[in-house]
């Protein structure tokens, strides 16, 4: 070997030295930055040469800079990190709600109000003539209406707070995938980049926030990213897409099938419905179930009776949980096959655009976000799963509450009288069209219309009967028109008392004569609440519910007493008052899909409040839980990739140490040349 290897050895022992001191001095650089994963150089030995006969080594040569990165335990900091962001995101947007349902203070919230409206009934039954009661009841019902109303606008200000997050996410996401897809492009055409490796973890990291995710690593450098249920996101150096859709039906018929038609709907919930037909047959005889899970359970009563539906055309709808469903479609080719399916999906969602003519519902169907080829992590699927399982099935069941507290109250209202006679009186409730059947009108209680009577009592000028009671045959296929014209031929000839008339979809009904008065004195048809005639509430729901306006402007409306069999209303008649406090403690089921158990309203309260705290209970326990996991595994990834002081500080050492040896040994062989120099002068 000569004196020239010994010097390059040399040399190159100094490049490799500082090398190893620049990629060091890197890392130290580099120790507080986020997402910086600590590299080290790695050397190799060199070809050795053959010199008479002898082996020499010719030193060492930096092969390449090695990145250290776990991709295994990213893989499952991944998916634990998506499920903390799925949990997080459900807590974070359940905390704000569980509030409205807390009824901490027995004296305050939605419960000690319903308590109070019903204690003030009680209360009027003590002396249901004072006025004293009477305004005491109108006040504590004007406190349960507003705070129905202040919840329903705090829950849909939530919702639309979480539909705004859901948007910000989607975008987020779409954005995210784009700039993987770019950096794919650019460390396939620089492979060596490790700066560029560094920012795509990063950007998968922050995807893995959104949607749940896991990577797959190319031949080629790039990565592919597909959700945990399999949708493609990123496919090398091309990027999918995630679009929201709004509502939308769609049909997967058997393969026999000769099915032409269609199936539609109006309204919207926080379920999927899937449509599955049990009886084969043409639209009006075929049947079919529901199931709000994908077909995993199937729609019961509360005896646990699969519920069957008839599939009817537009004028026969199926409405469930406020979506009204039915069938399209012309003879012949409208008869439907034994298996065919269809799916609602009545609201918002989010797919998974495949191609541009193919969108796949992405949308997780329940709360915990684990059915198969839907988001089952990530903090857009806690966002939907909370909108939808959280606030949106929320807001359907206090909106059932709501509903069936105005019928019960209505209801047992229009079967008494108040202090004070009708001269005239108008419905509150409109009918759109006055020839179509009441029970097919979009009424909100049109399906509460049952066959019965409607009973009137006429008085005199001076207040006493004026005659027997007369009635009205009720059946709920009569049209309002026809209604009038029952009541209207119900007292005939010289006699008749009253007159009714349609001005604006309304019912009006007046008295003939001057002077005269008149009183309802019963209905078992349910016609009089359905229509909102002589009742307590107005509205349907938590949004509108309100004291009717005839009982605002005059508390002598309220119907505590009743008709009774000679046709008066006696002074100090409690009876109907007693009717009204007691429905406290009658059990009612509530219209809603959520829930087929009949309670008392208080207990349907207490239901939906234990609901609402077992919920976050459970989100916040899911969220420390995948907390810990996700922190361990961040732990165990940055012993590997993060840079460590103490160990850098060792290598800057050695490699000084390195540098300093490669030096003498160059000073070594630069001497020895000046001594073979100096013999041969």
């Amino acid at each position: 070997m000569s004196i020239y290897d010994l010097m390059s050895i040399g040399n190159n022992a100094m490049m490799n030295a500082k090398l190893g001191i620049n990629v060091t001095s890197n890392n130290i650089a580099n120790a507080d930055t986020k997402g910086y994963s600590r590299t080290r150089v790695n050397y190799a030995t060199q070809s050795p040469i053959m010199r008479n006969n002898l082996q020499f080594g010719t030193g060492a040569t930096a092969v390449d800079i090695k990145r250290f990165y776990n991709y295994f335990i990213e893989q499952q900091y991944l998916s634990s990190n998506g499920q903390q962001q799925f949990w997080n995101a459900k807590a974070e947007t359940l905390y704000s709600v569980e509030s409205l349902f807390k009824q901490g203070d027995k004296n305050y919230g939605l419960s000690a109000a319903l308590d109070k409206y019903f204690t003030s009934w009680n209360a009027l039954t003590q002396d249901a003539d004072s006025s004293a009661y009477r305004m005491e009841l109108k006040e504590y019902s004007n406190t349960l209406t507003t705070m129905l109303h202040n919840m329903e606008a705090s829950l849909v200000q939530e919702q639309h707070a979480t539909d705004t997050a859901i948007e910000l996410g989607v975008a987020d996401a779409n954005k995210l995938m784009k700039d993987v897809a770019e950096l794919n492009k650019s460390i396939m055409a620089q492979p060596e980049n490790l700066v560029l490796k560094d920012q795509r973890d990063q950007k998968v990291r922050k995807l893995g926030e959104l949607l749940p995710i896991k990577s797959l690593h190319q031949t080629d450098g790039s990565f592919s990213i597909v959700t945990q249920a399999g949708q493609t996101l990123v496919d090398g150096t091309e990027a999918f897409e995630l679009v929201q859709k709004g509502p939308e039906a769609t049909a997967e018929l058997t393969t026999s099938s000769g099915f032409k038609g269609g199936i539609a709907f109006e309204g919207q919930g926080s379920k999927e419905l899937k449509v599955e037909m049990t009886a084969a047959g043409a639209i009006g005889t075929a049947t079919f179930r529901v199931s709000t899970d994908g077909g995993k359970t199937w729609l019961a009563d509360e005896n646990g009776v699969e519920r069957s539906f008839t599939a009817g055309d537009v004028d026969n709808k199926v409405k469930i949980d406020g979506v009204s469903i039915w069938f399209t479609g012309s003879a012949p080719a409208t008869n439907l096959s034994n298996g065919d399916g269809f799916n609602i999906v009545p609201k918002n969602g989010l797919y998974w655009k495949k191609t541009t003519a193919h969108l796949v519902n992405i949308t997780p169907l329940g709360g915990y976000g684990n059915e198969e080829g839907r988001l089952s992590g990530g903090r857009l699927g806690g966002l939907l799963a909370a909108r939808d399982s959280g606030i949106a099935t929320y807001r359907e069941r206090m909106n059932a509450f709501t509903k069936e507290l105005i019928w019960q109250t209505n209801y047992q209202h229009s079967q008494g009288a108040g202090l004070e006679h009708y001269e005239e009186t108008t419905s509150t409730n409109i009918v759109t069209d006055p020839a179509v059947a009441l029970n097919k009108t979009t009424l909100p209680y049109a399906d509460k219309i049952k066959a019965g009577t409607l009973r009137f009592q006429a008085y005199t000028p001076q207040g006493a009967p004026d005659g027997a009671k007369f009635e009205v045959a009720v059946t709920p296929g009569m049209t309002l028109t026809q209604l009038v014209t029952a009541i209207n031929g119900a007292p005939t000839g010289p006699t008749a008392k009253l007159t009714a008339s349609i001005e604006g979809g309304h019912l009006k009904i007046k008295s003939k004569a001057a002077d005269t008065s008149f009183e309802f004195a019963g209905d078992t048809s349910g016609v009089l609440a359905a229509l909102g005639v002589n009742t307590f509430f107005s509205g349907s729901n938590n949004a509108d519910i309100a004291l009717d306006a005839r009982i605002a402007s005059d508390p002598n409306r309220i119907n505590g007493a009743v008709v009774n069999g000679l046709g008066l209303v006696n002074q100090g008649d409690n009876t109907n008052a007693l009717a009204m406090h007691a429905i406290m403690n009658k059990s009612v089921r509530l219209d809603t899909i959520h829930t087929n158990t009949s309670r008392t309203f208080s207990g349907h309260l207490s239901s939906m409040t234990a609901l609402v705290g077992a919920d976050m209970d459970g989100a916040s326990r899911n969220k420390v839980y995948n907390q810990t996991v996700t922190k361990d595994l961040e732990k165990r990834q940055q012993s590997e990739a993060g840079v460590n002081m103490d160990e850098e500080l060792t290598n800057l050492s050695k490699y000084k140490s390195n540098f300093d040896a490669a030096s003498k040994l160059i000073t070594t062989a630069n001497q020895m040349m000046d001594i073979i120099l100096k013999l041969k002068a």
